[in-house]
């Protein structure tokens, strides 16, 4: 079975704006607060002993106080208006992305029309590595045979067959992918898959760009290619490598 849970990111996105309405009602507050203060302050002033005047210094603090409050509540509201700009700016750019071949930072690997394409990067030498793919209840469905094991990038295609050589469904499936140096020690690895494109949703804080059942934050998008790049090839092998 697919890995559908990797497509929460897409179809369950939360619609709470919550920074915003925190923005507000931290000023609401204060101004509720600043009119009680000078209520008090005011009938203070107006029944205290001529002979015995009250010490301004503690109001006078106050007054500070709450001014420097309401700088700070008045920067956030400016710091959110200009992130919220941006990420509407990133939501309008986000839908010229439908239907195109990205390329993008992810753990799940997009099976598409039963064809698939993934990398990943060494951060140096490895003796041994490991490049395998699981489902949903976390089975290994696939390994792959022959990775290479040098420093860099390396690519990999997948026809959508099992180990035994059954076709999956499509879906997303989670890549997993392990290497040890000479010494034993862990290899750095960082992954990247390819995607045709076929929703976007915004949530008004972030944009997700979907690739059937995957979805990657828009930030994590490396790169679109031609759709020539997520075309099978015309031989029937189901791994090949580039480095």
């Amino acid at each position: 079975m697919a890995d559908t849970a990797a497509l929460s990111g897409l179809g369950a996105l939360s619609s709470a704006q919550a920074s915003g309405k925190d923005s507000s009602s931290s000023k609401t507050q204060l101004f509720e607060d600043m009119e009680a203060f000078l209520y008090l302050l005011t009938q203070q002033l107006k029944y205290q002993d001529p002979l015995d005047p009250m010490d301004t210094s503690e109001y006078t603090n106050q007054l500070v106080q709450y001014a420097q409050v309401e700088q700070s509540i008045q920067t956030n509201s400016y710091l959110e208006t200009v992130i919220s700009q941006n990420v509407n700016s990133m939501s309008a750019q986000s839908v010229s992305y439908m239907d195109k071949v990205v390329q993008a930072l992810s753990d799940y690997v997009p099976l598409q029309d039963g064809y698939a394409k993934f990398s990943y990067i060494l951060s140096a030498d490895a003796s041994n590595c490991v490049v395998a793919l699981r489902d949903s209840s976390g089975n290994f469905v696939k390994t792959f045979s022959g990775v290479e094991v040098s420093q860099g990038r390396h690519e990999l295609t997948w026809d959508g067959t099992d180990n035994n050589g059954n076709k999956l469904e499509d879906g997303a499936y989670t890549l997993v992918v392990t290497a040890t140096d000479a010494s034993g020690a862990s290899v750095e690895v960082q992954k990247t898959v390819y995607g045709k494109v076929t929703g976007v949703a915004y949530d008004g804080e972030t944009v997700a760009i979907g690739m059937g059942a995957v979805a990657v934050d828009m930030n994590n998008i490396l790169a679109i290619h031609q759709d020539s790049e997520l075309t099978p090839p015309k031989s029937d092998n189901s791994e090949t490598q580039t480095v």
